[in-house]
């Protein structure tokens, strides 16, 4: 799924809950748990060496601050400026290299674009 990028929105009270949200965990056989973020959004495989996330500490409702200083952030400023967000973001996340295909509503506080 090259020359894709999958983006959330969401809120969240510090880096740190964004952290426990996202984390990866393993067992003691070296095997992945699927993080809060992954089993929340029924994320199917992707490269967990290409997510990039951020929190703000000031939220914001203009896409464009939200993605500067992610990795090909013009490009994507390009392709989102023209979104215009209901409400404010203080959080991001973005995973390159994956199409993310919702199956159903999730009734969890981050949104998809």
């Amino acid at each position: 799924m090259e020359n894709y990028v999958s983006l959330w929105l969401g809120c969240f009270r510090d880096f740190d809950e964004l952290e426990k949200y996202t984390v990866i965990k393993y067992n003691e056989d070296g095997d992945s748990i699927p993080s809060i973020f992954e089993k929340d959004f029924k994320l199917g495989y992707y490269n967990r060496d290409l997510i990039e996330k951020d929190w703000i500490p000031v939220a914001e409702d203009d896409i464009e601050k939200l993605l500067v200083d992610f990795s090909y952030d013009n490009q994507l400023i390009q392709q989102y400026k023209n979104i215009k967000l209901k409400c404010k973001y203080n959080t991001i996340v973005l995973i390159y290299n994956y199409n993310y295909k919702k199956e159903s509503e999730i009734a969890v506080s981050y949104t998809h674009l």
